[in-house]
């Protein structure tokens, strides 16, 4: 007789959201970013010298252009989950800073504070996707951005990590608590992106494990 097959869980894992993001909102990241001096990096892992936080007034501006992309993200997250979509998500945006990276500098294995995080890639450099074409060694490439969670396995019957080199334009929304980091690349060049955090103030009003 056929063997049923029922799976316990469709989509187990942390959901990762990956979209491209409008070039308004690069072109209003870059100009405001460009101009920004407070330095942000002894509340951050990076090993860069140049982190900067925005400034309040422009934090608001772009979370309003940024809303769609987090309905986007939540609607996503409830198909993957299989939780319900009409349950309002009240978030609340906790910071927004640029990060200037040149060659030799990294983001080691870290997680951040709040319930969701993000990332936009401003500026990635042609010369970064070139030194990647070239490289040679086992791990991921140069420049590229890892998110990992769980334990690696031998013989190994799971996947836990993604590794993904970065083009212009590319936002990735993700939990606050996915370890993830950032290769160095020794291109001359500097790559520029943006990161914040979101909390989330209603999650006393959702039923049990829907976050």
């Amino acid at each position: 007789m056929p063997i049923e097959i029922k799976y316990s869980h469709p989509n187990f894992g942390p959901f990762l959201f990956k979209s491209r993001i409008d070039i308004a909102i690069i072109e209003f990241l870059l100009k405001h970013g460009l101009s920004t001096k407070k330095n942000y990096t002894k509340n951050l892992a990076g090993h860069l010298q140049h982190q900067y936080l925005y400034p309040q007034n422009i934090q608001m501006q772009f979370y309003k252009k940024f809303s769609p992309y987090l309905s986007a993200y939540r609607n996503a997250h409830c198909d993957f989950h299989g939780l319900n979509r009409n349950i309002s998500v009240e978030f609340s945006a906790s910071d927004l800073w640029i990060n200037f990276m040149k060659a030799g500098d990294f983001n080691p294995s870290h997680t951040h504070g709040q319930d969701i995080s993000f990332v936009i890639f401003l500026d990635v450099p042609n010369e970064i996707h070139k030194e990647a074409e070239v490289y040679e060694g086992r791990s991921y490439k140069p420049g590229a951005i890892t998110f990992h969670y769980g334990e690696h396995t031998k013989p190994q019957w799971t996947k836990s990590s993604f590794g993904y080199l970065p083009k212009t334009g590319d936002l990735f929304i993700f939990p606050a608590l996915l370890q993830h980091w950032v290769q160095p690349f020794k291109s001359d060049v500097t790559r520029i992106s943006v990161s914040g955090n979101l909390g989330i103030d209603n999650k006393d009003k959702f039923p049990k494990g829907f976050f």
